[in-house]
């Protein structure tokens, strides 16, 4: 019953809400990480003795990287990535999680949808194989996204998925005077400041420009920095939306932002051409920046938005009825280990969730599209100022819902009032269940 209950939950918010498909980048690096101390640890057994074949699903393509790695370091083991697209992935889990037919070993999970899965009845307790050792020096954020709601590590990630304001340095210094990291952070340190800088940007283009691609981006910025949805079996709005919802209609009155999504139509193009000048996205999405024939080697600076955020992230984590146990084991300890962190940051630029990686490489790791400017820094710094959010089963689908409702009364200018009303009505229809 337990089971059934779960899965009928989870199969709603499958169906209410979309999935994030990328948390990884081509490499973007200058190869200028440095190893850090503990990467060169040696493994909890032998790699000679450790044999046989773990299977793992995804939904993302770049995990066949990590899997390539492991069995580098375990020769006798082969790594079966299978890889689902889009919503396809969530639900072929599901049916697999439900038969007990075809369950894969290891199984990733987005970010937005990890808080269902690790409620489930299906996942191991990570705890007999040093979970909370493997996370004890991690960004708190990235720990705390893994646990279940009665305190269990279930699912462990190996990247951070920062994001931050991406900039053409060129087209800073035209609209803002400076293509400095640490001062164009200072110039929209607050939405106030951003508003201001936005109008003067527009102006100076005759509107042909704009300071950001899309007041919608201040959902993914607020949202980790502001209480969840769910909380105590109720529907829970924080009164911060109400000023971040305002922030947002002004912005959009006063032609600050381009009206491009993420990831939209459009959207790649203001990156590239800087017809948007600070572009909100997480590191991973590097990979849109065209650099054809090394074009935009060095043309590139990152800067902090108001607040820290991230968007994205594989979670790993076990079938508790494996029959490979010691190989999966094995595999998640390899994936939070210092050693794989370090050549993942290297090799594609994800940036890591071990705060011993950062430390060994704050103020040395440059990127190639980002010349010689350490950009972990401002990355770090916001990551360690991010209040540290737990997972559930409702409060990213629950989300999703407002990124709708709210993004129509921006456009419709509606009141605050009225949208929190509409959503209200929506999230009551999807999920009956909460009070």
């Amino acid at each position: 019953m337990k089971a059934q209950k779960w899965a009928s939950i989870l199969m709603t918010a499958v169906l209410t809400t979309g999935v994030l498909t990328a948390c990884g980048a081509k490499s973007n690096t200058n190869n200028s990480a440095t190893t850090s101390p503990a990467a060169t640890a040696a493994p909890a057994v032998d790699p000679a003795k450790l044999a046989g074949t773990l299977s793992l699903w995804t939904f993302f393509d770049g995990t066949k990287g990590i899997a390539t790695a492991f069995e580098k370091k375990y020769p006798n083991v082969k790594v079966d990535v299978k890889v689902f697209p889009g919503d396809q992935y969530q639900i072929k889990l599901l049916s697999a999680l439900q038969s007990g037919k075809d369950v894969p070993d290891v199984l990733d999970l987005e970010r937005s949808y990890v808080g269902k899965f690790i409620e489930s009845p299906f996942l191991m307790d990570l705890a007999p194989i040093g979970a909370n050792e493997l996370v004890k020096n991690y960004i708190p954020y990235v720990a705390e996204l893994g646990k279940s709601s009665d305190g269990k590590i279930k699912a462990i990630s190996d990247q951070s998925s920062p994001g931050g304001f991406w900039y053409l340095k060129e087209n800073a210094k035209k609209f803002l005077g400076t293509d400095d990291s640490a001062k164009i952070s200072e110039m929209v340190s607050s939405y106030d400041k951003m508003i201001e800088l936005g109008k003067k940007v527009a102006k100076d283009s005759d509107g042909k420009v704009h300071l950001i691609a899309n007041t919608g981006d201040l959902f993914d910025i607020a949202s980790y920095n502001t209480q969840p949805f769910y909380v105590n079996g109720k529907l829970n709005i924080d009164a911060k939306w109400e000023k971040v919802y305002n922030t947002q209609k002004d912005i959009r009155a006063n032609n600050v932002d381009a009206k491009l999504p993420f990831m939209s139509a459009g959207w790649g193009n203001a990156l590239n051409d800087g017809s948007v000048v600070l572009v909100a996205m997480p590191a991973w999405a590097s990979f849109m920046i065209g650099n054809k024939d090394n074009k935009a080697v060095g043309k590139f600076g990152v800067a902090k938005t108001p607040e820290g955020f991230y968007n994205g992230g594989t979670f790993r984590a076990i079938y508790n009825k494996t029959a490979n146990k010691d190989i999966a084991n094995e595999f998640i300890k390899f994936s939070a280990s210092a050693e794989w962190q370090n050549a993942d940051l290297l090799a594609r630029g994800n940036l890591p969730a071990l705060q011993s990686v950062y430390d060994a490489n704050v103020d040395k790791y440059t990127g190639t599209l980002t010349g010689d400017q350490k950009v972990l820094q401002p990355y770090y710094e916001m990551m360690k100022a991010m209040p540290v959010i737990k997972s559930d089963k409702y409060s990213d689908s629950i989300l999703s819902t407002w990124r709708k409702v709210a993004g129509q009364g921006i456009t419709d200018n509606k009141s605050y009032a009225d949208v929190v009303a509409s959503f209200q009505k929506e999230v009551k229809a999807a999920f009956p269940e909460l009070q």
